[in-house]
């Protein structure tokens, strides 16, 4: 017999009744985890040495990963967040803190983790599938950055056009507009962020456009460019001046150009929504 195996094939994370049913003894096992062989995440479940520990850090808690922690392990777009996010069964009362399993949760409350209540499992053994994850998000953060997340499933293939009918009944009423608007062509989170941002305040706009060989984010009236940096720490020397040029080009071409940051985007949205209308109101677009 080789535990390593059995754990394998039980999915990388096994219940010790499982594995005794496989032959092993709870004395075999303590010898195993105390030595090191095994992780004992918590009281009877055993994982594989090695393992995530953002996946540990969940089960040991007594869920599986969910949310925005889920979301990075599938490489989703997810917004910024260091919360432990866990979705855990109705009234479980069990729970241990994500460091010691040991000691509980109710005896040492963590302000780090979001507990997510889930009455019916969503979930690939070890995580929510993306699908419970964008839903889960919806509880936590904002439209624009749910739609980050939800473009990138969609970009991914983590989630099909066939099952947004599922995820529109399954989030709440004050989001689900969200299905209709989401766009798997988004360049980065702070594109889908902007896009959000603009929809709700009604500011019309084309994505994506092309202005002879440059394709630009947002295109708003006839001369209006609005450009967003893809990342929250944007680019090395050579992209700076790049996106300089860019911006010199159009100009010349008679276009007005806005350059937000990752960081206005995501964490100072009304600051880039009042310079979009402080452009507008000067008729930059026209």
């Amino acid at each position: 017999m080789d535990l390593h195996s059995d754990i394998r094939a039980l999915g990388g994370l096994a219940p010790a009744y499982s594995l005794l049913r496989r032959g092993w003894t709870y004395a075999a096992l303590s010898y195993a985890a105390r030595h090191g062989r095994v992780l004992r995440v918590r009281q009877g479940w055993y994982a594989l040495p090695g393992v995530d520990e953002l996946l540990a850090a969940a089960w040991r808690v007594g869920g599986l990963l969910t949310c925005a922690s889920a979301a990075r392990t599938f490489g989703m777009w997810s917004p910024p967040d260091e919360h432990l996010h866990v979705a855990v069964p109705p009234q479980h009362a069990r729970m241990r803190t994500a460091h010691d399993m040991r000691v509980r949760l109710s005896d040492e409350p963590d302000p780090r983790i979001r507990v997510h209540w889930r009455r019916h499992p969503s979930h690939d053994r070890y995580r929510a599938t993306p699908l419970a994850c964008i839903v889960d998000l919806a509880a936590c953060f904002p439209p624009e950055w749910l739609l980050g997340a939800l473009d990138s499933a969609l970009r991914l293939g983590l989630i099909r056009r066939g099952d947004l009918s599922e995820l529109e009944r399954r989030l709440p009423a004050r989001v689900r507009w969200i299905v209709e608007v989401a766009d798997p062509a988004s360049g980065s989170f702070s594109e889908s962020v902007l896009r959000c941002l603009l929809i709700r305040a009604g500011i019309g706009f084309r994505i994506q456009a092309w202005i002879d060989d440059m394709r630009v984010d947002f295109l708003l009236g006839d001369r209006l460019v609005i450009e967003v940096d893809g990342r929250e720490f944007h680019g090395d020397h050579l992209g700076f001046e790049s996106d300089r040029a860019r911006d010199a080009r159009l100009s010349a071409l008679g276009y007005r150009v806005l350059r937000f940051s990752y960081a206005q985007v995501v964490y100072r949205p009304d600051e880039v929504l009042t310079s979009i209308r402080a452009a507008l109101a000067r008729n930059d677009h026209s």
